[in-house]
């Protein structure tokens, strides 16, 4: 019993003397302030550094790869890349406004349209239309036809007749449209033109 004690005695104190070991291993590795491993500087010194690189920048000198000077390739280059933003920038300006213009009409709701006979009525996608009197037909687009939202089928075929108080509706903006046959007046959301 005596024995059991004294090696749970000395592995105590094993255990301990290899804890302080560690700890007084580690803080040396971490370094001192002021030694080499985490140097004290004075502001001057710093203040010093700070001017030199001022000096550096300044002048277009140091050990960078700049030399200080542009040559006139690179101007060109960077006149062409301007022009080339500023179009861009212009280009997406007027798409911008032509959208804001788009919202615009098919928040206010529905525009009350006058037509006589003969003239077109071209639908642009997303539009939405209405026969309230007189008569159309219909004119199919590049890709098919407008959707007839009241009854849900599609109204497919040039020359088809359009229903009276039936909602239209244009897939896209690839020409589809109305023809009107007798004087008629319509309701219509969103964008169109009228040939």
């Amino acid at each position: 019993m005596i024995f059991k004690r004294k090696s749970k005695i000395v592995l105590m104190a094993c255990t301990i003397l290899s804890c302080i070991v560690l700890v007084v291993s580690s803080a040396a590795g971490a370094g001192q302030p002021g030694s080499d491993a985490d140097p004290l500087v004075t502001k001057s010194y710093v203040d010093q550094k700070i001017a030199q690189l001022s000096a550096q920048i300044g002048t277009g000198t140091g050990s960078g790869s700049g030399s200080g000077t542009v040559n006139n390739a690179t101007i060109t280059q960077l006149q062409t890349d301007v022009g080339d933003l500023t179009k861009f920038i212009i280009d997406a300006l007027t798409e911008i406004e032509t959208l804001k213009a788009k919202v615009a009409s098919l928040e206010n709701g529905y525009t009350v349209v006058e037509a006589k006979a003969g003239q077109k009525i071209i639908l642009s996608g997303g539009s939405e239309a209405i026969l309230r009197s007189g008569s159309a037909e219909a004119i199919v687009g590049t890709y098919g036809g407008l959707v007839d939202a009241s009854v849900g089928g599609d109204i497919d075929k040039n020359g088809m007749k359009i229903p009276v108080q039936h909602l239209l509706i244009s897939a896209r903006t690839d020409g589809r449209g109305l023809l009107i046959t007798s004087h008629s007046f319509l309701l219509i959301r969103g964008a169109y033109t009228i040939k």
